[in-house]
């Protein structure tokens, strides 16, 4: 078999083979898998119970939200899970509207706040879930999320929001000492989950481009090559 003198390698190529030796020694790029579920619309109310007096809705107003979630893994599911098996998992209150309601809350939780001298909020949290039953698309078809939030604030009041999907309720209660209230969910109407596997790190997408610079040069090579050769 005849070699390529790399002399003759168009650089685009070159560079490309340069690489790919350069990533061949670089460990391989881990897989993550992302399980998102998808709720079904319901209705939010807000409740202000210092509305003028008359107000015809009682100083609650209403709007539609959905409760989302998505758990990060670095492998796929198939048994029960818990919260020690996975990378992390949020879950959001979500409005088609987008000036209407929206909040997310995360695991791993947020660091406390040092603001210095203790004159900040401070929030707590507290979270669970459980995954089980997974089907033939590798979808829970049990499950139970729930993250919660507490803000102690200086003044001495409190605001929380708890935000959950189980395979029987999805479920928003939250609120501010009795400035205001807000609460809603869906019973026994569960949304849709789906899994899919998260983009490769850059590393991959380097190797790949590598790769089709690399095939590139050589078929310019090899085009270039037969113009020249008298026939």
């Amino acid at each position: 078999m005849r070699l390529i003198p790399m002399a003759k390698v168009p650089l685009a190529a070159a560079l490309g083979v340069a690489a790919l030796l350069t990533l061949a020694s670089a460990p391989a790029a881990a897989e993550y898998y992302q399980y998102t579920y998808t709720g079904n619309l319901f209705t939010r109310t807000y409740e202000d119970p210092w509305a003028p007096i008359g107000d015809p809705n009682g100083g609650r107003t209403f709007s539609l939200v959905s409760i989302n979630a998505v758990v990060t893994t670095n492998a796929p599911l198939g048994s029960t899970v818990t919260l020690a098996d996975v990378l992390s998992f949020s879950i959001s209150m979500t409005s088609p509207d987008p000036f209407g309601p929206h909040a997310t809350l995360s695991y791993p939780f947020p660091p406390p706040i040092d603001c210095g001298g203790g004159s900040c909020p401070s929030p707590s949290y507290s979270g669970s879930l459980t995954m089980s039953d997974f089907n033939f698309l590798n979808q829970p078809t049990s499950w139970d999320l729930s993250i919660g939030t507490q803000t102690f604030y200086p003044t001495g009041r409190m605001g929380w929001l708890t935000l959950s999907t189980s395979r029987g309720r999805d479920m928003l209660d939250g609120g501010y000492e009795t400035a205001y209230a807000e609460y809603g969910g869906l019973i026994t109407s569960p949304g849709v989950w789906a899994m899919s596997v998260v983009v490769p790190e850059p590393a991959t997408y380097a190797s790949m481009l590598a790769g089709v610079a690399l095939l590139a040069g050589l078929s310019r090579w090899r085009r270039t090559r037969r113009d020249r050769t008298p026939g």
